[in-house]
């Protein structure tokens, strides 16, 4: 057990109360002390969650305290982002030295989250390591799936900058430039408007292209007639946004403009069914519905929507597979989408926040009709 320091987390991140959200933590778990690890990215947002720390190292959350480890490195970044933090630092490998730790306090039983931590690094802390270690699937991302006011500021503040980023796009796409092109000049508004980077690969898909959910921009270039999907998000202050908007390069065929109008419209009804006590499953069926019953239901392959916070893709989900119940302060993405091979796709994501009448729209870039462009 590590001695009795009280937390003071909160004196180092204004509003952000990390002594109450590793509280919340060890009282999730029946052992005393729960191990974060974030080597090269493996669990960043475990670590940044529960003490705002944006370098590697690991974490003991004991019931008394948090310990932070980490290298040379590191160690000036967490004296200035997380001074009040104990912090040891290593010499030689993070696993040698937690062992030694625990051993040191005796420690005797160690959870840590299945989801985050690799086979490899189980095997080798438990020949390092002379206690039980108990794994469990991920409690921080539980944590994580109510989001605190503070955290929903965060995301607004991501939103309104993707939608002022894609506003000044708009004004600039011409007939002749490519996908990637575009990806690229968006990406730099972006972060010339402060996003700390991209949340994901943003997808910008033409034509026959924007059938392709997960489409990875190419050289393909923008003709009359396309449609022009844009998946896009950023990352500012930890937080992520996302959100998908379709233009239409001058005139369209009418099948698509009709595709636009039904995607619309169950994005709309999907939206409407999000509220606290709703089931995941139920809110997707809602939107899945109106477009199976327009004779499209094969071309809707993927989820209603799922969690967005500090990672792009988190709880709770919106899908025929869900099992999830929403609650008050949960962020979802809505967005069905139609996908016909060969010719084009539409998928219209917002995202909201659950209240317990229903919930807040917090995209606000127009949708309502099908932009021309170009």
């Amino acid at each position: 057990m590590l001695p009795h320091c009280p937390l003071t987390f909160a004196k180092r991140r204004r509003k952000i109360n990390y002594d109450k959200r590793c509280a919340a933590l060890v009282d999730k778990i029946d052992t005393d002390t729960f191990l974060v690890l974030n080597i090269e990215g493996s669990d960043h947002v475990s670590l940044f969650y529960l003490t705002g720390f944006t370098g590697e190292g690991a974490l003991l959350v004991t019931r008394e305290e948090a310990l932070l480890v980490t290298d040379s490195r590191y160690t000036e970044q967490a004296k200035r982002e997380v001074p009040e933090l104990p912090l040891v630092q290593v010499d030689g490998p993070y696993l040698d030295r937690v062992a030694a730790l625990c051993q040191e306090r005796r420690i005797s039983q160690i959870t840590f989250a299945s989801a985050r931590m690799s086979h490899a690094t189980v095997l080798k802390l438990r020949d390092l390591f002379e206690g039980e270690l108990v794994a469990l699937p991920d409690p921080i991302a539980d944590l994580r799936l109510i989001k605190e006011p503070e955290e929903i500021e965060k995301i607004r503040a991501a939103v309104r900058l993707t939608e002022d980023s894609f506003t000044k796009l708009m004004g600039e796409i011409r007939v002749g430039v490519s996908e990637r092109e575009l990806a690229l000049r968006l990406e730099f508004i972006m972060r010339e408007k402060g996003a700390e980077k991209v949340s994901f690969d943003l997808i910008v898909a033409a034509g026959e292209n924007s059938a392709l959910p997960h489409y990875q921009p190419g050289t393909r270039r923008i003709k009359e007639g396309d449609l022009l999907l844009f998946d896009i998000g950023v990352q500012l202050d930890g937080y992520c946004s996302d959100m998908t908007r379709v233009l239409a390069i001058g005139k369209i065929p009418a099948q698509l403009r009709g595709i636009y109008d039904l995607v619309l419209g169950a994005n709309k009804a999907g939206i409407a069914a999000v509220r606290a006590g709703e089931k995941g499953v139920a809110v997707d069926e809602t939107a899945r519905d109106l477009i199976a019953q327009a004779g499209y239901k094969e071309h809707f392959g993927h989820g209603l929507g799922h969690g967005v916070g500090l990672e792009v893709h988190e709880g709770p989900r919106l899908s025929p597979l869900s099992k999830d119940t929403l609650q008050a302060g949960m962020t979802v993405t809505v967005e069905p989408g139609v996908y016909l091979p060969g010719l084009g796709g539409v998928r219209i994501e917002d995202l909201v926040v659950v209240t317990e009448e229903g919930c807040e729209v917090l995209t606000s870039l127009p949708k309502d009709r099908l932009i021309e462009v170009g």
